[in-house]
């Protein structure tokens, strides 16, 4: 069970599911394909490449013990960088006037980052379930109600977490919670979903 938790935990780490999700959200908001794919690239160089080469800078320093960042101290470098990114990344996208969707989604990855960031420098809360619930509830806006089919992802990457010994059980509520909450609210304020 472990080695299935462990290969979960690779599966839906944010940096990589980043990579199909983009794609698959452009390709859903904007009619054109190759626009599409010219926002996804936008959208993928501030959400994973440049966090992804400063992550693999910092592990070929040895300011990190491994990819994944495990240790919490060394969580707190990449999270700024990778707040700063989605900042910037946001800031691009309303100046070259981006679908509404996506710069919804960089707003609620600033806010969410932000927010996991300071968390992170007193309690290692957990990143992985933050993204998925994010994933989740953006899914179902934007391709319907049977898309809470994916909603059992939340709990078993909770699980696997868990299992592992990355994360207990209340880094993983709170990691669910905080995502679910900025989420909501910023959809909300784009005028994407009605909470009231």
């Amino acid at each position: 069970m472990n080695k299935f938790a462990r290969i979960l935990s690779h599966i839906f780490d944010g940096t990589f599911i980043s990579i199909p999700v983009s794609f698959i959200v452009c390709l859903k908001v904007v009619d054109n394909i190759r626009s599409a794919i010219s926002w996804a690239f936008i959208c993928l160089l501030f959400s994973f490449l440049i966090p992804y080469f400063y992550i693999f800078f910092l592990l070929k320093r040895n300011t990190i013990i491994d990819f994944h960042v495990l240790n919490k101290k060394e969580r707190i470098k990449p999270l700024i960088i990778i707040s700063i990114c989605h900042i910037v990344g946001y800031l691009i996208l309303y100046t070259l006037g981006a679908p509404l969707f996506l710069k919804s989604i960089f707003a609620v990855s600033v806010v969410s980052t932000v927010i996991l960031t300071i968390i992170t420098y007193f309690w290692k809360i957990s990143l992985h379930t933050s993204w998925i619930t994010f994933i989740v509830i953006t899914f179902n806006i934007l391709f319907g109600r049977w898309m809470l089919l994916m909603v059992p992802l939340i709990p078993v990457i909770g699980w696997a977490r868990v299992r592992i010994k990355e994360h207990t059980v209340n880094q993983v509520i709170f990691g669910v919670g905080i995502s679910t909450i900025t989420t909501f609210f910023i959809y909300h304020n784009y005028g994407l979903i009605n909470l009231f």
